[in-house]
């Protein structure tokens, strides 16, 4: 769910400091979310056009591929706690 809501929150970010906003992206919080949700970098190469069907149907899969590596990683430390003891 925390890699899922991490996408979420990136994407309302950027809908909400669009090039027709009078707020503009930091570039510290996108590199933040890059860092964050690495899947993101897929919408660079898959260019789309906010707010359209495959601008949603991008960042679906993208939070899904997100959760996914969440989940890989919380299984990973799992694993390696349960090894320790």
């Amino acid at each position: 769910m925390l890699g899922f809501a991490i996408t979420a929150i990136f994407v309302s970010y950027q809908m909400l400091t669009d090039s027709h906003s009078a707020i503009h992206r930091d570039a510290a919080y996108m590199v933040v979310f890059i860092v964050l949700c690495p899947p993101s970098l897929l919408s660079v190469a898959l260019h789309t056009e906010l707010g359209s069907n495959n601008f949603y149907f991008l960042w679906v899969v993208i939070g899904l591929l997100n959760g996914a590596l969440y989940a890989a990683i919380r299984i990973l430390v799992s694993r390696r706690l349960q090894r320790r003891h």
